[in-house]
């Protein structure tokens, strides 16, 4: 605003506060207005985010529960775990099963003869250059090269546990001297070494005497310059009388869901069941969401009678299409399902009158005792089901090119134009309080001008008075 020192010192009128006045007075209807319009569209602006987080919190909702597996859970429980253990995974059929350990998987152990390189070996002397085939029983086969200054028990083993992907290697020292052992790492009878070969070592390298072909052990378990101290054999076992043979003692694939572990040999029994509050629990989330939605959206276009004031969204077209696109969504059958589960009021899921969902426990219950599969389709179906239909209209309303962020762009702008229509009002109130000003200047003059004319009539006046009385 423009200042303008000692006015009204001629007329002595206060001409600054008579002008801010006016100038008040014509700006205030004005600035209401544009602060009316933009408390409206911010109070919008955030109504329709708080719409939009809490679609997105109902879509979050529904990807937990979209997969029919999140409906069912199972317990397994084992009669003697010393013998197994168990896990169940995905769907299990409930169910008991008689279980019998025969013979528990294990992995080959080799050690090279006792005394084999003579008195005084130690594991840093040298066996000469040349390559190490070690075959397993599958066919396949691994070499390692040892070379001149490099080639000592410690060396091989570490060429081993290095690049080996079947076998580890170590070097221990019994009392009779050092002693390379082999362990196959997977149990498992086509697992184990067939067989180990030497191969461009010199004749009298000590390198020749780690030969080894499993078809020729003897009774001991002594084939050429290694004993086998354990020998690899597979997992047998038996369920509900059929034998079934594994290269693990963690078997997966003979009953459907449930991950064995043997540990034992030995006989028990290993049982299935479903949890029963796991579908009632997936169904209360998706009601708990939906109600969670539905609330909000009755907060954001509320009218207090009382106070007579109305949400930010109250009358909106769009919260209006959401509000009715839910209810529409929830009350239509589900494509394709024709029998006793159709809707959710099938299973005693109503809507109240405030739009938000209640649950006749008991009805749910027997639903699900009657016919889970088909109360869990209704709401995973995966082309007309509840949760997809529900994230088909939370896509709709937060994914790309949204209505949501259409309306949130078009409202900011309206912000823009309002905050250039307040920057237009102060330069034309600038505008008019200098022209208020100027009047007002020109009528100090003119009344100080009157004043001073007056004062100088009444002194002639006053010496005419004077000089008639002489």
């Amino acid at each position: 605003m423009s200042t303008i020192s000692a006015m009204g010192v001629g007329s002595g009128i206060d001409v600054r506060g008579l002008v801010d006045q006016l100038v008040a007075a014509e700006r205030q209807p004005q600035e209401q207005r544009i602060a009316r319009q933009e408390k409206q569209a911010k109070d919008q602006v955030s109504a329709l985010g708080r719409l939009k987080s809490a679609l997105a919190d109902l879509g979050k909702a529904m990807e937990k529960i979209k997969d029919p597996a999140s409906f069912r859970a199972f317990d397994v429980r084992v009669l003697n775990e010393s013998i197994v253990s168990a896990s169940v995974r995905g769907n299990a059929p409930p169910g008991s099963y008689e279980v019998e350990v025969q013979q528990l998987a294990q992995s080959q152990r080799l050690a090279t003869n006792a005394g084999l390189f003579g008195a005084g070996f130690t594991a840093t002397n040298q066996l000469g250059a040349g390559d190490v085939t070690i075959t397993l029983k599958d066919g396949s086969t691994e070499t390692f090269t040892l070379a001149d200054g490099a080639s000592s028990l410690q060396d091989l083993q570490a060429q081993i546990n290095a690049n080996s992907s079947n076998v580890r290697a170590s070097v221990i020292n019994d009392g009779q001297g050092p002693r390379l052992t082999f362990t196959s790492v997977d149990t498992g009878e086509a697992n184990g070494i067939d067989a180990i070969s030497v191969s461009g070592a010199a004749g009298g390298a000590l390198l020749n005497g780690l030969a080894f072909d499993s078809s020729t052990m003897d009774g001991a378990g002594v084939s050429g310059g290694f004993t086998q101290l354990r020998a690899a054999q597979d997992a047998i076992l038996s369920v509900d009388g059929l034998t079934i043979t594994r290269t693990s003692n963690q078997v997966n694939d003979v009953i459907e869901g449930v991950d064995l572990t043997l540990t034992e040999e030995g006989t028990t029994r290993v049982g299935v069941t479903e949890k029963e509050e796991t579908a009632r629990e997936a169904v209360q989330a998706f009601v708990d969401a939906y109600n969670a939605l539905r609330r909000q959206t009755n907060q954001l276009g509320a009218f207090d009678v009382t106070a007579g004031t109305s949400a930010a969204l109250n009358g909106d077209s769009t919260l209006r299409g959401v509000q009715s696109q839910m209810g529409r969504l929830l009350g239509n059958p589900v494509a394709g399902m024709d029998g006793s589960v159709r809707i959710l009021a099938d299973l005693g899921i109503s809507t109240q009158r405030d739009g938000t969902l209640s649950v006749d426990q008991a009805r749910l219950d027997a639903r699900l005792a009657e016919d889970p599969d088909e109360v869990i389709r209704l709401f995973t179906d995966k082309d007309d089901g509840i949760v997809a239909r529900m994230e088909g209209m939370v896509e709709q309303y937060t994914g790309r090119d949204n209505v949501l962020d259409t309306r949130t762009k078009g409202l900011e702008r309206n912000l823009r134009g309002l905050e250039e229509q307040r920057d237009r009002l102060d330069y034309r109130m600038e505008r008019v309080e200098a022209r208020l000003i100027a009047q007002f200047s020109a009528m100090d003059i003119m009344v100080a001008q009157m004043n001073q004319t007056s004062q100088f009539l009444d002194n002639q006046l006053g010496m005419i008075s004077n000089m008639n009385k002489k």
